[in-house]
């Protein structure tokens, strides 16, 4: 009801939408105002792999909205397949949200080895990082058993972020007695220079749009170790940027982050075709396809 007196009163000339609840409202919006819509997708909640509840509820939704969109817009290969069998007008596929390569370059004056001083490590320790909230879908929680089967004690893993399951997250780190190799970083706003002291970057969510946190590791240059599911297969390719598993391989991610440990020559192969390929999702290419999605409309 307030979108629809908005819409009254200010006589608006495109809808554009995001997320499922916003892209459902925008498009009702955009049917009983015959108004063109522009609805972008971060990222299907029916995809592979996705509960029998997502596929019946969010497919069906999806699949009616379209019938409004006058341009979908997807960011993985998954759903702008997925989208071909919609009925929106126009269907693209843009690389993401855009990345600010120039907000991550490594500045010629950072001082790694004091910054990991400051974080608790030593200059020589082997840093794995993860950025994404403490919750079931980003699945963090299982790394800290990976971490616990590692015996070498240079090898730690950095957690940023808050959320629902830090208590969780803290008693395993106790039970383990990994307080010095697992750190609970919290909120923060220093993420760059934490990519640019760490070693690996490792995201083993059930599911993902096409992640942010991942494209900025890759500017870096950081070899992953990542779920492989879509957008993260977007990235990094048949395993050409990293080291891609099932998200429940705890074993798997443990052998990985040991292989890469123990292989340096892998890591500036993973390294440097990460910092070229993460090119192509800069914020200057997405705006560029987006401007010309507007010119359709």
């Amino acid at each position: 009801k307030q979108l629809k007196d908005l819409v009254k009163q200010n006589g608006y000339d495109l809808i554009n939408c995001m997320q499922p609840v916003g892209g459902f409202m925008g498009r009702m919006l955009a049917k009983k105002f015959k108004l063109p819509c522009l609805y972008t997708a971060h990222g299907f909640h029916f995809y592979e792999g996705a509960p029998l509840q997502n596929r019946l509820i969010y497919k069906t939704i999806e699949n009616y909205c379209s019938k409004f969109t006058t341009v979908l817009v997807t960011m993985n290969e998954e759903d702008y397949k997925a989208s071909q069998s919609m009925k929106a007008q126009k269907t693209f596929k843009i690389n993401g949200i855009g990345v600010d390569l120039n907000k991550y370059k490594q500045e010629e004056c950072f001082n790694r080895a004091e910054f990991k001083k400051s974080l608790g490590l030593n200059e020589d320790d082997f840093v794995i990082v993860s950025v994404g909230e403490l919750n079931k879908n980003k699945n963090t929680l299982h790394l800290i058993e990976a971490i616990k089967d590692i015996k070498d004690e240079k090898v730690k893993y950095l957690i940023c972020g808050e959320g629902p399951l830090k208590q969780e997250y803290e008693e395993q780190i106790n039970e383990y007695n990994l307080s010095g190799r697992v750190k609970l970083l919290g909120f923060r706003k220093d993420v760059p220079q934490i990519l640019n002291s760490a070693d690996v970057f490792v995201m083993p969510s059930y599911r993902e749009g096409l992640s942010k946190a991942m494209m900025e590791a890759m500017a870096y240059g950081l070899p992953v170790v990542a779920s492989k599911i879509r957008g993260n297969t977007d990235l990094i390719g048949e395993n050409e940027g990293g080291i891609l598993l099932d998200p429940e391989d705890t074993i798997g991610f443990k052998d990985a982050f040991i292989t890469l440990y123990n292989n340096k020559e892998l890591c500036q192969k993973y390294s440097t075709r990460n910092k070229e390929y993460i090119k192509n999702f800069s914020i200057e290419t997405v705006l560029e396809q987006m401007k010309n999605i507007y010119k359709e409309i």
